[in-house]
């Protein structure tokens, strides 16, 4: 057997509606009370303000994956230290500090290079044998790239951060 509970007449049970109704509101904000008619109407949500993208830039994607960077920039910066490509080129894929590095260090190549007399190596058989890529964070990734130069084969260790949604090589050591 199930037990009724005692029910109330139509007006106190309106009366109890609206008492529910207030108390329920006055705890959510989002909700208000119509005096009037004893009704819950929700507010209007606010409009989200959405700026637009500045014209010529896309939001910003998913920067995919640094393993192509890291051996275009080690294998860039190879060429640059035995003299055959511009630094330039990689002004855009490097931090400034590892710009400076480079700058430095193919300059005091040169400077040997003409003490020697030897004209810049040539450009053929210079390619990347092997690369490994381990993201170490969700923005970061550590490389190591092997490069068959010319006369030897040489190492490179390198890092890679998001900078302004791009890949950027922050530290880079070649051996």
């Amino acid at each position: 057997m199930t037990a009724l509970a005692p029910t109330a007449p139509a007006a106190d049970r309106q009366e109890l509606r609206r008492t529910d109704t207030a108390s329920v509101n006055r705890e959510s904000s989002a909700a208000t009370v119509s005096a009037r008619h004893g009704l819950r109407h929700r507010a209007a949500p606010a409009p989200v303000r959405r700026t637009p993208a500045p014209p010529g830039r896309e939001p910003a994607a998913d920067p995919g994956d640094p393993t192509a960077l890291c051996c275009a920039v080690a294998h860039a910066a190879t060429e640059v230290l035995r003299g055959v490509r511009p630094l330039a080129q990689l002004v855009r894929s490097v931090s400034p500090e590892v710009y400076d590095q480079l700058e430095t260090l193919a300059r005091v190549r040169s400077a040997a290079r003409d003490r020697r007399g030897a004209p810049p190596t040539p450009q053929s058989r210079s390619r990347v044998r092997r690369a490994r890529v381990v993201r170490v964070a969700p923005d970061a990734a550590e490389a190591t790239v092997i490069i068959d130069d010319v006369d030897r084969v040489r190492a490179a260790a390198l890092r890679v951060e998001l900078h302004r949604g791009r890949w950027r090589v922050v530290v880079l050591e070649i051996g």
